[in-house]
């Protein structure tokens, strides 16, 4: 490939997450970064492949700058971005993504042509050369506005089109460091992996710079298209489609359905959100989100990548359920599928980390929802205060609940529909398949969906279909394949020396 990319049209991301518990998203362009767009930069890279993904080539090595974010914020951020946060969200990348075209010499480094970086000063350490495919760059600002990180690009390989240097921002007046709640923590885990999901390729400027397995910039794999009577930006690359096809049970799905909401920044650089919820790569910020092979496949397919997609988490939103659900509307839809719900009643999100009411939102297209709330979160401790059988129910980080709709109470007047948290256990196999509900001393026998009541308690919970539930929802796993920082052994994190949590993204 020629160099002759640095006359192309400037490519630029900004993407950004709203603090809004819910899904309050907001994005906006930065001036400065229309004003003073990236370029492609010259490196030499390692073509030798010719597409061929060989074991020997590296897994993507990531080197992080804090420099700008320690002279812009306070040290207590600075310390949980740097320590806390930002490595174990790189060492997830560095062990799903294996980089086709390395760094030819196995060091980046830029020559004196290149004068800045993302409108700050080059760090003296790349132009020695540091061993790594590509660089982040983390700053801060302070703005009133409710974007909590915004990231862009600032590089682009001249010869593969990849992207070389990218930055994320953080807002010191909404992004807010955990200090040691594990719930917040993850929240920003998922909030970094999304940001730096984008600078890596998911994002509308660069999907014209896609290459395809012979390194050749592909053409006419972005369309826009009519789906359920709305135009969407959709991407057709065949392993991706094949996938998503494979995923959805349609063989005539066109390729990956982007948001058409939200204006620039935020319409087709997500997954449109009434198909993928709950995909991290979805817009919005409400929890129960998941790093699907969804996303990984998307990487994939800009022809940079080889992904391991054993680092994506269990996901099922729209699993299987046919064509209809890409092509019909949810007013006619709504009470077909258990993704969507009717009325306003709490209930159980969809992913069964929490409770709920069912609502909707700008970005699903009519379709409700039941919005998951933290104050009914089975992990979050605090939510026991909320809870209608504390001494039954079970909340906490790691604590093994899931969330079980009815209108179980302890008086014969009925206290209506709400949410619980209870722990269960999966026995059996195949269709023999059983659900076992804990309730203190009580054990609710789930053989099929349908109502079921407790001895002692007016009322009843809701249970789910066995076989559905525990390989969805109650399926053990590990998070995020312990980030990098443990083994998976028995669907359990063991991790490495002083990491510790669920998914060995803390410090011990």
């Amino acid at each position: 490939m020629s160099t002759s990319f640095k006359s192309l049209l400037c490519l630029f991301a900004l993407i950004c997450l709203s603090a809004s518990h819910y899904d309050g998203h907001q994005c906006d362009h930065d001036k400065q970064q229309q004003e003073n767009p990236p370029e492609f930069i010259d490196i030499e890279e390692d073509f030798s492949s010719q597409g061929r993904i060989l074991a020997s080539y590296p897994h993507i090595r990531i080197y992080a700058h804090y420099d700008e974010l320690s002279n812009s914020a306070p040290s207590s951020l600075t310390s949980y971005v740097r320590n806390d946060l930002a490595p174990p969200v790189i060492a997830w990348f560095e062990g799903a993504l294996r980089v086709k075209y390395p760094v030819a010499g196995g060091k980046l480094k830029l020559g004196s042509s290149v004068s800045s970086l993302c409108g700050m000063k080059v760090p003296s350490v790349l132009r020695s050369g540091v061993s790594a495919d590509y660089v982040i760059l983390f700053d801060s600002r302070s703005e009133s506005s409710s974007v909590v990180a915004t990231s862009k690009y600032c590089s682009l390989a001249s010869g593969s089109n990849r992207p070389v240097v990218a930055t994320t921002n953080f807002n010191r007046q909404m992004f807010v460091a955990a200090k040691g709640d594990v719930i917040l923590h993850e929240k920003n885990t998922y909030l970094l992996l999304h940001e730096m999901m984008h600078t890596f390729g998911f994002s509308s400027s660069v999907y014209k710079y896609w290459v395809s397995s012979s390194g050749r910039t592909l053409s006419g794999h972005v369309k826009s298209m009519s789906i359920a009577g709305k135009k969407h930006t959709v991407i057709n690359v065949p392993s991706l489609t094949n996938k998503l096809r494979d995923y959805h049970g349609c063989s005539s799905i066109p390729g990956a359905i982007l948001e058409d909401d939200g204006g620039s920044g935020t319409d087709a650089s997500h997954f449109e959100k009434k198909f993928y919820l709950y995909e991290n790569m979805a817009t919005g910020s409400h929890s129960g989100k998941r790093v699907s092979s969804l996303s990984l496949a998307l990487l994939e397919a800009t022809g940079w990548y080889d992904v391991d997609y054993s680092y994506a988490e269990p996901y099922f939103y729209g699993e299987g359920q046919g064509c209809s659900f890409i092509n019909g509307k949810c007013s006619s839809n709504s009470a077909s599928f258990e993704e969507f719900c009717t009325g306003s009643n709490r209930g159980c999100g969809f992913m069964g980390h929490s409770g709920g009411r069912c609502s909707s939102d700008e970005k699903t297209e009519g379709c409700k929802y039941v919005i998951p709330n933290n104050d009914y979160h089975c992990e979050n401790e605090d939510a026991e205060d909320d809870a209608r059988f504390p001494s039954l129910e079970v909340y906490g980080r790691g604590a093994g609940s899931k969330c079980f709709s009815g209108d179980l109470n302890s008086r014969q007047s009925s206290n209506g529909a709400t949410s619980f948290c209870f722990k269960y256990n999966c026995v059996g196999s195949g269709s023999g398949t059983q659900l076992q509900v804990l309730l203190g001393s009580n054990t609710v026998n789930c053989k099929r969906e349908g109502k079921m009541s407790v001895d002692g308690y007016y009322g009843s919970i809701n249970c789910p279909d066995p076989v559905s539930f525990c390989s969805t929802v109650g399926k053990r796993y590990c998070p995020r394949n312990c980030m990098g920082r443990g083994n998976c052994v028995n669907n359990k994190c063991q991790c490495d020396r002083g990491f510790t949590g669920v998914d060995c993204a803390m410090r011990d």
